[in-house]
């Protein structure tokens, strides 16, 4: 750990007081309110608005003038695929929307544990923030197993670490984070996204529904980060 001692008689000391651990669940909590209150509810009438889009257009094309000179049933195929089409464009931006609210939930909680720790060891430490825990979650791990605490004990943690690789997948595809989350928890999968011979069939996690997420996944992920700030003990310190 290529850290500069600030004073070397003293031992480094994770401090998470009862004021502190409750406003890193705060932060988490305030995210999910007002995705859950604001944001989502924007996607629940996907199948009316696409409905109301057809009726509209078929409408409009029954009350123009020279209606004797259209054929109706063609006019209700358009009408039928206008409204499909809204439908299939909202439904995949609600996927989208579930997929980076999913990911920036991890974005979100790496970056916590990374300031709580900064801010705990800069008491004992020469720290440049800019250098500090940048290699993301196996820095954060042994940066706590310098203080005696194996983070992958904690009941929450295999969770975190599935929600870690869903992450990766989200932003990046296929690649080696799709082979460890796919044997970890295959349901999180499209069955037709599946491993096969060849590898994953995984061009893209957001430009096409590949993977099953949902509101309800979100919900659980988050419950699951405040878990982390219930299970960390108030003080951890150097070995």
């Amino acid at each position: 750990m290529p850290l500069k001692l600030i004073y070397n008689a003293m031992k480094s000391h994770l401090y998470l007081h009862d004021l502190l651990r409750k406003y890193y669940k705060s932060e988490i909590h305030s995210f999910v309110e007002v995705l859950n209150k604001k944001l989502f509810p924007a996607f629940l009438n996907i199948e009316a608005e696409s409905d109301d889009i057809a009726d509209e257009y078929y409408e409009a094309v029954c009350q123009s003038d020279g209606i004797e000179d259209y054929d109706l049933a063609e006019a209700a195929e358009v009408a039928f695929e206008k409204g499909l089409d809204h439908y299939l464009c909202s439904n995949l931006v609600k996927y989208e929307f579930t997929a980076m609210s999913i990911a920036t939930l991890y974005i979100l909680w790496e970056q916590q544990v990374r300031r709580f720790l900064y801010r705990e060891m800069r008491h004992t430490f020469e720290i440049d923030f800019t250098r500090f825990c940048t290699k993301g979650i196996k820095e954060i791990k042994d940066y706590f197993a310098y203080h005696n605490l194996n983070i992958e004990s904690l009941q929450c943690w295999d969770k975190i670490d599935e929600l870690r690789l869903l992450c990766n997948i989200i932003k990046h595809g296929d690649g080696t984070s799709a082979d460890q989350l796919l044997a970890k928890n295959s349901n999180l999968f499209k069955p037709e996204f599946n491993k096969s011979q060849d590898g994953l069939p995984l061009e893209t996690t957001l430009l096409e529904e590949t993977l099953n997420i949902s509101q309800d996944l979100f919900n659980d992920y988050a419950s699951i980060l405040i878990s982390f700030w219930n299970e960390l003990p108030e003080r951890a310190y150097s070995l």
